[in-house]
């Protein structure tokens, strides 16, 4: 479709009513526009009654601002802010043009409401609230305020740019001078002395202050100006160095002690302000500032990750001038530590007193801040191994507990004071910390009794060990240490062989749902071993004591035994357990000969059997008839043992 052109549209508008002075209502989409309107009858918001109306809107003339056609939902401006602000108000007498500008000019609508405002100058909100709420109240409301800020802040500032920093209407003392008398260098509020040249802001905050003259928080107590300077002729020139401080203030003198060298030197002026500061005691910065300027190896420690919270304000630990210690400080090392800190010697129920922490603290803590946790002048491993040199790591032992490789010392120990061995918890509540989920879970169960107890230093060493799992002794020595198992096999007998050194192959070491501490009921813990027979156990015909959980046990001891195959007796009375060999029905099936003494494992299989009566697979022909005679002239059946 061939667009219209704009002259077209233009006529078609001017038949509708609508002229392009004059504010337009934009069509719904789908609607019949049957007659004329404006903006603001759908815009109702923008159209609202206000006591001061931006000039187009007064007007009627929307279009000034807003391009009449914008997308669905929004109506696009002409342009965008500040050029479309500046096309009507020139950037020239905004002071746009001049070296400071606010930070906000590039956006008007921050401050002004483009429609209408019952404010002065269309500003969203009353000067002082719209000012305020970028710049905080905190600076405006001491106890006293200068007059100019209870009326208005552009008494002394210019809303969009100014020549001057801070956006000043004028340089700083001509400014003050505007309502104060600047005679002779404003002379008269002074004392008589000028003040020519210096700046009002060093001795009076601009906006407010707790102190009477709007002087700052910190004032020199004598402010007679004669006091410390000439009063014929009257000059701003005090006597030399620190000679007029001296006249009130008592010399410092160093002794046996220290003395701070700005001090020594009569260099006051150094540290302090001649007339008033924000920082007590009338000093030129706050301290942590002031101090570092010359102490810079305390700044980098203030500046670190883990500062001593104190040494932000030096004269919490340091006098300002001499002390009767070395470094200016207040009291010795130790006592002006738990002086804040509780002593760890008087710890109440603390049954051990770490040796370094009744010494001094500075042999572990640096006193101003380091790179870590607790201010601690090294690492923590290396720091406690300066001393226990044979723990953890430096032992020489292959297999740390994870708090020693990590260097977490205090993860389990007090370092100051505390219980035996300055353990944070004994026994099981103190391993607990980290191995809650061993613990999850066991009750009701089975349990070894060193961990019943709580005893885990009974099988764990708890720094360092030569053997896995932090125990003691190898796994098999270390049992043995409480458990009578053999290490070798009675004679004619036999061996478990995980018996001798892998006891864990088949117990818990802590609980278990299982008795004997066992992994799981027996056979199903067998057959992870002896996987053929458990193969076999699935497929054929089961041999009734081995199909059940606790099966092996009726025929096998778990660790070693007299007879061959961990049997609890020969074959034959441990088959004849379970078994009559008494009956006429067992003489029949075993063509009369005597049960007792029999080796029933030449022909039965003891586990499992796909043949019936659990006969060995392989038979041999005669055997299977139940013929003995054909190969045995006096038959019997052959002794336990025999060949």
């Amino acid at each position: 479709m061939r667009r219209p052109s704009r002259i077209g549209l233009a006529a078609a508008l001017a038949a509708l009513g609508l002229s392009a002075g004059v504010a337009h209502g934009q069509l719904k989409r789908g609607a019949r526009f049957e007659k004329g309107g404006s903006c603001v009858e759908c815009h109702a918001d923008v159209g609202k009654a206000r006591k001061v109306e931006h000039a187009p809107m007064a007007q009627g003339d929307c279009t000034a601002c807003h391009k009449p056609h914008g997308l669905v939902g929004a109506l696009r401006l002409q342009s965008e802010e500040p050029k479309l602000c500046l096309a009507c108000h020139p950037a020239g007498p905004l002071g746009l043009e001049e070296a400071h500008r606010h930070p906000q000019v590039e956006k008007c609508s921050r401050c002004h409401d483009p429609h209408g405002s019952d404010h002065a100058k269309i500003l969203k909100s009353p000067e002082r609230e719209l000012c305020t709420s970028c710049h905080k109240e905190g600076g405006f409301a001491g106890k006293v305020v200068h007059a100019p800020v209870a009326a208005s802040c552009l008494t002394c500032h210019r809303p969009h740019g100014a020549a001057e920093a801070a956006l000043l209407a004028q340089p700083r003392e001509a400014l003050c001078a505007s309502c104060h008398d600047g005679a002779n260098g404003f002379a008269a509020g002074h004392g008589g002395f000028s003040v020519a040249g210096a700046r009002c802001g060093s001795c009076h905050p601009p906006h407010s202050s707790a102190s009477e003259h709007l002087l700052r928080a910190s004032v020199h107590p004598a402010l007679e100006c004669g006091t410390c300077h000439e009063q014929a002729p009257r000059t701003t020139a005090p006597a030399a160095g620190a000679g007029v401080c001296l006249s009130c203030h008592e010399k410092p003198e160093a002794g046996k002690g220290s003395l701070h060298p700005p001090a020594a030197e009569g260099e006051c002026l150094t540290c302090h302000d001649p007339h008033t500061s924000d920082f007590a005691p009338v000093l030129v910065a706050a301290q942590s500032t002031l101090c570092v300027g010359c102490h810079d190896d305390v700044g980098k420690a203030l500046a670190g990750s883990h500062p001593h919270q104190a040494a932000s304000e030096c004269t919490s630990c340091h006098k300002g001038h001499r002390a009767d210690r070395p470094n200016l400080l207040k009291a010795d090392g130790r006592a002006l530590c738990v002086g804040c800190h509780e002593d760890p010697a008087k710890k109440a129920g603390a049954a051990l007193v770490h040796a370094p922490a009744a010494d001094e603290c500075s042999g572990c803590h640096a006193p101003h801040g380091t790179g870590r946790k607790a201010l601690l002048t090294a690492a923590q491993g290396d720091l406690c191994g300066a001393c226990h040199a044979d723990v953890g790591a430096r032992s020489g032992l292959p297999v740390l507990h994870a708090p020693v490789t990590q260097g977490e010392c205090a993860a389990c120990h007090e370092p100051h004071a505390g219980p035996a061995k300055l353990l944070k918890a004994q026994g099981r509540a103190l391993c607990a910390r980290c191995h809650d989920g061993m613990l999850q879970g066991t009750e009701g169960r089975t349990q070894h009794e060193p961990f019943k107890a709580g005893d885990c230093d009974t099988c764990h060493q708890p720094h360092a060990s030569e053997t896995p799992k932090l125990l003691k002794a190898q796994e098999g020595a270390l049992c043995r240490g409480c458990h009578d198992v053999a290490v070798a096999a009675p004679a004619g007998g036999s061996l478990h062989a995980a018996a001798r050194d892998a006891c864990t192959g088949c117990h818990q070491p802590h609980a278990s749902a299982t008795a004997h501490l066992l992994l799981a009921p027996a056979r199903p813990l067998c057959v992870t071993c002896h996987k053929e027979i458990g193969e076999r156990l699935e497929k054929e015909t089961v041999h009734p004591p081995a199909g059940q959980d606790d099966g092996c046990l009726g025929c096998h001891r778990p660790h070693a035994a007299g007879e061959p195959h961990l049997l609890l007796a020969s074959v034959s009375k441990t088959c004849l357990g379970c078994h009559d060999g008494t009956t006429p029905k067992f003489a029949e099936k075993h063509l009369g000969f005597p049960a007792e003494g029999m080796n029933c494992g030449e022909c039965h299989d003891p586990h499992s059997s796909r043949m019936a009566g659990m006969l060995l697979p392989e038979t041999h022909a005669p055997f299977a008839g139940g013929d003995c005679t054909t190969c045995h002239t006096e038959p019997r059946p052959k002794k336990e043992g025999a060949r």
